[in-house]
């Protein structure tokens, strides 16, 4: 289903690059899933764009879309799913989602520090 709604909805292209990434229900194609992850992600930030551009102050439109799927290409890189293992990639993934305000990726970028993951470490 997820397949079918992913030429054009955000959330529908996250949720299915999950599903591609670790074979929900379907054959698993990592690298494939980094491409419907991705396109979350510029379609969420178009999304977001446009509506700044059209006066709204703090956008939302498409956040929590734009949110997640960075995150989920942090998670990637970290773990080399579709794509070659890259700390410093992670940890910028990461950090974004984070200071566009994900707990979970605030919680990963702490870790990052904590453990000089993808950069110099710093407690």
């Amino acid at each position: 289903m997820f397949g079918r709604l992913a030429e054009s909805n955000a959330m529908a292209q996250i949720m299915y690059g999950l599903a591609l990434r670790h074979g929900w229900g379907i054959p698993p194609d990592p690298p494939l899933a980094i491409n419907y992850l991705s396109r979350a992600a510029s379609n969420s930030a178009a999304v977001e764009s446009a509506a700044l551009s059209s006066g709204m102050k703090r956008g939302g439109a498409a956040k929590g879309e734009l949110v997640l799927a960075i995150y989920e290409l942090a998670n990637s890189f970290r773990h080399g799913w579709g794509v070659d293992k890259d700390p410093v990639a992670a940890r910028s993934y990461y950090e974004t989602a984070a200071n566009l305000g994900d707990t979970d990726a605030m919680n990963e970028v702490a870790r990052c520090y904590e453990e000089g993951f993808g950069g110099k470490k710093n407690r």
